[in-house]
């Protein structure tokens, strides 16, 4: 389970157990930050969080000011500032980065929020979802309710096949600008940072993307299944496990997988329906039900496929595939990846299941997968304009990790 999935749950669980609870939201960042914008915590009246917005250093303060966000049912924007070389030296830890978290108190925008998370996964599509940090009138580190047309935190939400979903922003230019932002986003498949200069000043959005879990089919129920199932839970993608025996496929051996498929290749392909954003991994170690499940799965052109054993093994499963008479065409050697897995070394089942989802995971973000130190440039792709992020001129009050917290 992903933290997107444990936070919607948890906002589940802490409505149906009465509890007040705060969202808040990582939604800019400027220079270094462990968390992206879009990285969230959720924090009960009780003291409980799920999720994160950094690396360890800034939720205690957050937790602290979301219990006055649930006190005073106010939003309160907190930016935390590592860019100002004149921090004292036993704090200045080097994260050289500015990051601007909004706090929210649960309320008819972060009810939408969660729903439209829910619905995304529950639905298994793509969306949208735009969130307002900055209105007319605001400054980080303050308590923020002033009148305007559109509210601090509103949202608006598109999901696949469905229809756009509204809250806090009166009808007029600003909101179909927004609308019409959000259905472009979700054509063409990112998100980012949008702003709009109104007569009153400038609104300043956050738009993401949301896609369902990562879909991995494993073809094979060996020891090396089951590292792999479990490396895989842990990072939110769906584990499904395809076993051609019944005394190998149990689900008492893959407590983590969604599902425990027994049957053959083919039978798999038509029950389980992969499409052309699964992941498919053939590790069955027989050559014949790997050559029959890679005849199912070609016409389907999966996003990845991973094929266990050196590479002349590879190249006589693609050649007897072919003599069967299915197309192994350019488009679909190009998602073969044989050998699987990163260049890691490994040797053992676990070793080997961590290199499967090291290389799984960089070809999905389009990286080479080699030491975070050779690379040249920043290791996060910058969600819009990479600007300092810019606070009330007040005296900075907390140091936290290097951060400067102005309030």
């Amino acid at each position: 389970m992903n933290e997107l999935q444990q936070i919607t749950e948890a906002f589940k669980a802490a409505q149906e157990r009465g509890e007040a609870v705060a969202l808040a939201s990582v939604v800019a960042v400027s220079g270094s930050a462990y968390r992206r914008p879009g990285a969230r915590m959720l924090i009960s009246d009780t003291g409980v969080r799920v999720g994160t917005v950094s690396g360890g250093c800034l939720e205690r303060d957050v937790m602290r000011h979301a219990g006055r966000s649930i006190s005073s049912a106010k939003t309160v924007l907190r930016l935390y500032d590592s860019l100002d070389e004149d921090l004292s030296e036993g704090f200045a830890l080097g994260c050289n980065g500015a990051v601007l978290v909004m706090i929210e108190p649960a309320d008819a925008k972060v009810e939408h929020h969660m729903q439209f998370q829910a619905d995304c996964l529950r639905q298994r599509r793509r969306g949208v979802i735009a969130t307002v940090h900055g209105v007319p009138g605001t400054d980080a580190n303050a308590d923020c309710a002033p009148p305007s047309s559109v509210e601090l935190g509103a949202r608006v939400s598109l999901i696949e096949g469905g229809t756009l979903r509204v809250t806090g922003i009166a009808p007029g230019a600003l909101r179909e600008a927004l609308c019409a932002a959000v259905a472009d986003a979700l054509v063409q498949g990112r998100g980012g940072s949008w702003s709009r200069t109104t007569e009153t000043g400038t609104v300043s959005v956050l738009i993401e993307l949301l896609t369902p879990p990562l879909r991995v089919m494993v073809f094979g129920a060996g020891q090396d299944v089951e590292p792999l199932v479990s490396f895989g839970h842990s990072l939110g993608w769906s584990m499904q496990v395809v076993a051609n025996n019944g005394g190998f496929g149990t689900r008492a051996r893959f407590p983590r997988a969604d599902v425990v498929h027994l049957g053959s290749p083919a039978d798999a392909v038509a029950t389980l329906k992969p499409d052309g954003d699964t992941v498919v991994l053939l590790m069955s170690h027989n050559f014949p039900l790997d050559v029959a499940a890679l005849c199912a799965l070609a016409p389907l052109q999966p996003r990845y496929i991973g094929l266990l054993g050196p590479r002349h093994r590879a190249q006589r499963l693609l050649d007897e595939v072919s003599a069967r008479g299915v197309s192994v065409d350019d488009a679909l050697r190009a998602r073969i990846h044989g050998p699987v897995g990163l260049d890691i070394g490994a040797e053992t089942p676990a070793e080997v299941a961590l290199s499967i989802v090291a290389e799984i995971n960089a070809v999905l973000r389009q990286r080479a997968g080699g030491c975070a130190r050779l690379r040249e440039g920043p290791l996060h792709l910058a969600a819009g304009p990479d600007r300092h992020l810019r606070a009330s001129h007040t005296p900075a009050q907390d140091v936290v990790c290097g951060l400067s917290a102005h309030a």
